[in-house]
């Protein structure tokens, strides 16, 4: 199989040679442009003959013109649908043509992309998230407007084009932790903004991540989506075993991010080889680390996980 055609197989729970294996890093800033971008990623997805080319996407929403974060309501009104030329979607946009250009059809390109939610606070600051929830209608006018950008944005995502698109929701974490969320909130804040997003991306490979710990992913599991993509090696969070019994969606993960650049080789195979024990073989599973790599990693370490994934895990 080549590499589209493994990765397409897994999503569907089709018969595949071996599991697909990726892993990806945070690489650009905003001081670099597309070009620039895509040189650091293609570089990245080379060195560790991934299966998937999976696009970073690091360039982070500004806020409106002469506001530095949200004060109070009428802050958030000023919240408008973005133009796709600006510097955060053009560049991300040059970025992705230049990858699909280098590696040709049969690598499966993948993008990134944070809820809107995410991306608003990544704008104005984490500390904003209880006084934007505090004002639900001037909250939902700001969100409503980001989305109507993201869905322009997966528009032009066809044109590229990309084969799937990483959604990463923080709608999924439990209070007590510091960026949990309450079910009203979920409700209210989230998950109306990601089953319109996920509805524009009908026809492309959709991959939900629920981001960090503990979560309650219960909450994504009738998201209309191939994969499920989350931590799960990470405390309060379901192995991959226990989401097995609970969704026949392809399960995407199986290494502990947080620890792949400190492991042994023989720690990081054992970890390889007990995720494909609990998802079952490779079938219906994608292995991948739950999140993105400590920049440190080296390659000897990546070449040890892409080798095990390919062996079976021996």
């Amino acid at each position: 199989m080549n590499k589209k055609e493994r990765f397409l197989a897994a999503l569907r729970g089709a018969p595949v040679d071996r599991a697909p294996v990726v892993a990806w890093c945070n690489l650009a800033t905003d001081a670099v442009d597309g070009g620039e971008n895509a040189r650091r990623q293609l570089a990245w997805h080379r060195a560790g003959d991934w299966d998937i080319c999976k696009a970073m996407n690091d360039y982070r929403l500004a806020p409106p013109a002469g506001l530095e974060t949200i004060e109070g309501p009428a802050d958030m009104l000023r919240f408008a649908r973005r133009a796709l030329e600006e510097p955060p979607f053009a560049r991300q946009l040059a970025c992705l043509r230049a990858m699909r250009a280098e590696i040709g059809p049969e690598v499966p390109l993948v993008e990134t992309l944070l809820e809107p939610f995410f991306s608003i606070l990544f704008a104005v600051g984490f500390s904003r998230a209880a006084l934007i929830r505090a004002h639900p209608r001037e909250a939902e006018a700001m969100l409503g407007a980001l989305t109507d950008t993201l869905v322009d944005y997966v528009a032009q995502l066809r044109t590229v084009p990309v084969d799937g698109v990483f959604y990463a929701t923080n709608g999924c974490i439990l209070p007590p932790a510091a960026r949990g969320i309450g079910e009203e909130d979920y409700r209210r804040f989230h998950r109306p903004y990601d089953l319109r997003l996920l509805d524009a991306m009908s026809g492309i490979a959709r991959i939900v991540h629920a981001h960090g710990n503990p979560l309650e992913i219960g909450r994504v599991l009738d998201y209309p989506c191939e994969a499920i993509s989350w931590s799960d090696r990470l405390p309060g969070n379901p192995s991959i075993a226990e989401l097995r019994r609970r969704t026949a969606k392809c399960l995407w993960g199986g290494v502990d991010e947080t620890r792949l650049h400190e492991r042994s080789l023989p720690e990081l195979r054992a970890e390889v080889a007990d995720a494909l024990s609990q998802a079952g073989g490779h079938a219906n599973f994608i292995l991948s680390p739950g999140c993105n790599v400590n920049s440190g990693t080296s390659l000897r370490t990546l070449a040890a996980l892409r080798e095990a994934a390919r062996q079976g895990g021996g």
